[in-house]
């Protein structure tokens, strides 16, 4: 099962009452609990998913109101997969992950004020600084390797990178080995590579 926190903009989109929504007392483990928004850009609607411990992010552009009432839970695992496999994780590693997030999807009120402040960071990033760059790295890459946040669940002040965090954790609590492509993301962007790849 996965736990969707769900902003009432996105609420509205899906047509969910709050009575429907879910309570849980106990919390997910990581990659099980993940926040939701959806927010215009050029006129299309475009989904925000970020993971809650990690703030792991992705983003999944251009979605009809149709596609994001009766497709949701395929969109998440599909826009997840492609997130999964442009950070660079082995086949393993995604299938593994991805075994975590199949199945139900269950919708609850979003209520950690960290997690939604990064989520807002993120979209702000998306409408001012990725989306409108002439580039063909994907946009969700740029943000989990690109933007140092701290609006971790450990409520440590540092600043760190989600692409770092989702390693760590990912090891800790799964075993998977993987090291992030953070440099030569970070050289791209700032030599310009990106726009020629």
């Amino acid at each position: 099962m996965v736990l969707i926190r769900i902003t009432q903009k996105l609420q509205k989109e899906l047509g969910i009452k709050t009575a429907d929504l879910v309570t849980l007392e106990n919390p997910p483990d990581i990659f099980q609990e993940w926040y939701a928004h959806v927010f215009i850009l050029e006129r299309k609607k475009q989904i925000i998913f970020v993971e809650t411990q990690t703030l792991f992010t992705f983003c999944v552009p251009n979605l009809p109101r149709k596609d994001i009432r009766e497709r949701l839970s395929e969109i998440f695992e599909k826009g997840l997969g492609k997130a999964l496999y442009i950070e660079g994780l082995s086949g393993e590693a995604v299938t593994k992950l991805m075994d975590l997030c199949r199945g139900q999807k269950v919708f609850a009120k979003s209520e950690n004020r960290r997690t939604i402040g990064a989520m807002n960071e993120f979209v702000k990033q998306h409408k001012n600084s990725f989306y409108y760059q002439d580039r063909s790295m994907d946009t969700q890459d740029r943000c989990n390797r690109y933007m140092p946040m701290h609006g971790f669940p450990s409520a440590s002040k540092e600043f760190q990178f989600p692409i770092e965090v989702f390693a760590e954790k990912i090891k800790e609590k799964h075993g998977i080995d993987f090291i992030p492509n953070k440099s030569t993301t970070m050289s791209q962007i700032f030599t310009g590579n990106h726009l020629e790849s």
